[in-house]
């Protein structure tokens, strides 16, 4: 039998990847960092997934350190994305000049 914590917090995982996913095909498509719609996908992923977290905290699926550690993780890998995206267009300016 599967546990429901191990169920919600494995499900959370996944939601945050397919995010992740989401945003970089969208990097990946637009290939602006600084784009107001870019920062509109971020904002909108992350405060759904910040409610997803709170709902599994508040029915017991996950502890408050693990959703704060889910949140805290994906708010990482964004930025390092966002990071890596800014920066190969700085590379790509530099190089067209």
């Amino acid at each position: 039998m599967i546990k429901q914590e191990t169920t919600g917090y494995m499900t959370l995982k996944s939601d945050a990847a397919k995010i992740e996913a989401l945003l970089t095909k969208q990097f990946d498509a637009l290939c602006l960092s600084q784009c107001p719609i870019i920062e509109e996908i971020i904002d909108t992923q992350l405060f759904g997934f910040t409610k997803e977290v709170d709902f599994a905290k508040r029915v017991r699926l996950i502890s408050d350190q693990e959703g704060s550690q889910l949140v805290n993780e994906l708010e990482t890998r964004i930025n390092q994305l966002y990071l890596e995206i800014y920066q190969t267009q700085a590379q790509n300016e530099v190089h067209r000049n």
